[in-house]
């Protein structure tokens, strides 16, 4: 059965939290662990993924039907969203002081603020990136949690979900590191080459990994889900979805890319073109898996629902408060 509750929005929310936990997450995991001290040329990537973030709570926000008491989602005790607005607040607070840290080098009117921030610049990104991590998971997990719906409820759900979050947060920083507010200088442009190399061999195996587990999870449905799981998979491998899923997921999104970062280098395809499609592809993979929201009838659902009236019915258009004439 197939009647859908969450719409375009909550899809939205979902690609572009993970995108901001995964540049949160690399850019900490290089400034921390791999080039320390190369801080201020991930300032530009954390400010899109601050972007990424104020854009989701704002199709979150609209999506909860009154956004007037978007605050109740604190205060709700067994709420699964509440975990995620709390990553998505604790992710953001200090990604901004990350960002305004750096902001000084642009804007010299800022540059006591940045010049009081910039020592615990690195703690700032840390902090950040391991919320940023929560917050890739939590998205998977979400729709996971939600037994009902065969297609989400598998552990492989948010393991798919955190390597496309991973790899769209690579393509966005290859496409915007090294950027404004960063003071434009040699060891920052050589350092900026040094993560574009690495992050080309990062995302090989994370386009990789990610297509080994979404054929693995696809066709592992369709020979052996349930009733509802397999009429699922069907439609993405060989029905209604199945030029989106071959065509747009696994071939623009994945498989071309791929190519393009093995044979490409230091050109355009493997550094503009490439993250682009990759963006895309994990956008459209969280659109077809919100969508796909396949649930075994409950006894006497569908009865229900055909009695329910149509939105065009006649006494619905043309009944007015206080008249009784149908």
């Amino acid at each position: 059965m197939r009647h859908h509750y969450w719409e375009p929005p909550i899809a939205l929310y979902l690609f572009l939290g993970g995108l901001a936990g995964g540049i949160l997450f690399i850019s900490a995991l290089f400034n921390s662990f791999v080039l320390p001290g190369s801080a201020e040329i991930f300032a530009l990537p954390v400010l899109v993924s601050l972007v990424c973030v104020a854009i989701g709570c704002v199709f979150l926000v609209v999506d909860l039907g009154q956004p007037g008491v978007f605050w109740r989602v604190w205060t709700t005790a067994k709420s699964i969203i509440k975990w995620g607005a709390t990553f998505l607040v604790i992710a953001a607070v200090f990604a901004l002081l990350f960002f305004l840290a750096f902001i000084g080098d642009a804007w010299p009117i800022f540059a006591g603020l940045s010049g009081f921030l910039k020592p615990a610049a690195d703690a700032f990104l840390l902090i950040a990136g391991f919320f940023g991590l929560c917050i890739m998971m939590y998205t998977g997990i979400m729709l996971s949690t939600l037994k009902a719906h065969a297609f989400w409820a598998t552990p492989a759900l948010p393991v798919l979900f955190t390597i496309s979050a991973i790899s769209t947060g690579c393509a966005a920083i290859v496409l915007s590191i090294g950027g404004w507010p960063m003071t434009a200088t040699l060891e920052g442009l050589l350092l900026s080459e040094v993560v574009l190399d690495l992050l080309h061999v990062v995302d090989i195996v994370l386009v990789v990994a990610e297509l080994i587990v979404l054929l693995t999870m696809v066709l592992s449905f369709l020979g052996a889900g349930n009733v509802t799981a397999k009429a699922a998979a069907r439609r993405w491998v060989r029905g209604s979805y199945a030029g989106l899923f071959w065509v747009g997921m696994v071939g623009l999104g994945l498989v071309v890319p791929l190519i393009m970062y093995l044979g490409g280098g230091h050109s355009a395809a493997s550094q503009i073109v490439a993250p682009i499609l990759v963006l895309c592809g994990g956008c459209l993979l969280r659109f077809m898996v919100v969508n796909t929201d396949d649930r075994a009838e409950i006894p006497g659902e569908n009865r229900y629902y055909n009695r329910v009236a149509k939105k065009d019915a006649e006494f619905i258009s043309k009944w007015t408060y206080g008249d009784n004439e149908y």
